[in-house]
């Protein structure tokens, strides 16, 4: 039986994980392990650690584990290691491959809306502006909003990740490097703002997307629902429909009224699912079935 090791098992995307390979079909042994603890061997290696301990646990694994997947955003611009949506991009993991990255969440839920209409559409352009959970900042962002006077408590604060050089926040240049990588579009403009909001799980994006064409909004919410993993049904949904569920969810389309080449639409997701764990399970189960 193949083994998988799950490493940083006792962080809080290291437990979802544990929770989600216990969903998959295919048969594995399942094996947990601490930050510093390192497995003799293995057929996967899931990285839930941050980009420090992971840029060493990569490099020690290297001969130990067959493939490794990485959820930290260590190693998600490097060109020889493919940035991983299965829905969108499995074909970029190959017997070759050794090192696998996971996007990160805010890009993960934009992109997989957007993957349907790249197969219509020449798309150029897309603005969006993120509302993302506090259980995104991890555990030390939960103690601190559970902290009477928090900061981030009935408030929205436009500053995620650190301050680049550029006046972009990390999280920013991520939802911009990353968009670009996995829908395999390198001179898409993405024009990101990421802000934090109080609420506990889900994260949502308004998004303003520009094509080359006018979009035909008749057909529109059946190409967003032709993509696997997307929910787009003509209701509206909020954080609170999302948490718990494996989906990416659309609503609020609408193309705009002085220009026919811009769609404006809402996303919303759970962020520790698709926008984590459930995607790393998925690349996971996607590696036992094909190698």
């Amino acid at each position: 039986m193949k083994k998988i090791a799950v490493l940083g098992a006792a962080g809080k995307v290291g437990q979802l994980m544990l929770k989600e390979l216990t969903r998959m079909k295919a048969k594995a042994e399942i094996e947990a392990y601490g930050r510093d603890e390192k497995p003799l061997s293995c057929d996967i290696a899931i990285l839930c650690t941050d980009d420090p301990v992971s840029a060493v646990l990569a490099e020690e694994l290297k001969d130990k584990a067959g493939f490794i997947i990485d959820m930290s955003a260590k190693f998600r611009n490097a060109p020889a290691v493919p940035l991983v949506i299965p829905e969108i991009n499995a074909d970029t993991i190959t017997k070759e491959t050794r090192l696998i990255a996971s996007p990160n969440c805010t890009t993960t839920g934009l992109v997989m809306a957007l993957n349907p209409l790249k197969k219509k559409y020449t798309l150029e352009e897309v603005f969006f502006c993120s509302y993302q959970a506090i259980s995104g900042g991890g555990k030390k962002l939960i103690e601190d909003f559970n902290t009477e006077g928090s900061f981030y408590q009935a408030n929205c604060v436009p500053l995620i990740g650190s301050l680049q050089p550029n006046g972009f926040t990390s999280e920013e240049m991520k939802g911009l490097n990353e968009t670009r990588k996995i829908l395999r579009l390198p001179n898409i403009k993405v024009r990101p703002h990421t802000v934090r909001v109080p609420v506990m799980v889900s994260h949502s994006l308004g998004v303003t997307l520009k094509a080359k064409e006018d979009f035909d909004i008749s057909g529109i919410q059946a190409l967003f629902a032709s993509q696997p993993g997307v929910i787009c049904d003509g209701k509206i949904y909020t954080p609170k429909e999302a948490e718990g569920k494996d989906e990416v969810f659309v609503s609020r389309i609408r193309r705009d009224f002085e220009d026919k080449n811009v769609l404006h639409f809402w996303i919303t997701f759970d962020n520790l699912l698709k926008g984590a764990a459930l995607n790393g399970r998925q690349i996971a189960e996607y590696i036992l079935e094909n190698f």
